[in-house]
């Protein structure tokens, strides 16, 4: 991944925690320093969790989205 590319994600990252604001699953305000990135089947960010609420979804569901190409990113070692 280029630095262009990098930066583009990180913008768009950034762009939908302060869209979401608050973790869908929880209710926890999201932190682009932590929040888990939900990237669609292209590797683009498409929904962002708190990591409580990404422990939240059930393995069940976590099937279904590898299913469907969606992939996890964890910002937390970003």
């Amino acid at each position: 991944m280029t630095d262009l590319e990098i930066i583009l994600r990180n913008e768009m990252v950034k762009y939908l925690v302060q869209k979401t604001i608050l973790c869908p699953g929880t209710g926890e305000v999201l932190d682009v320093r932590t929040c888990i990135i939900l990237n669609d089947a292209e590797g683009d960010p498409v929904a962002v969790l708190s990591p409580t609420g990404w422990a939240r979804i059930t393995p069940e569901n976590r099937e279904v989205f590898a299913e469907r190409g969606i992939t996890v990113d964890d910002r937390q070692g970003a």
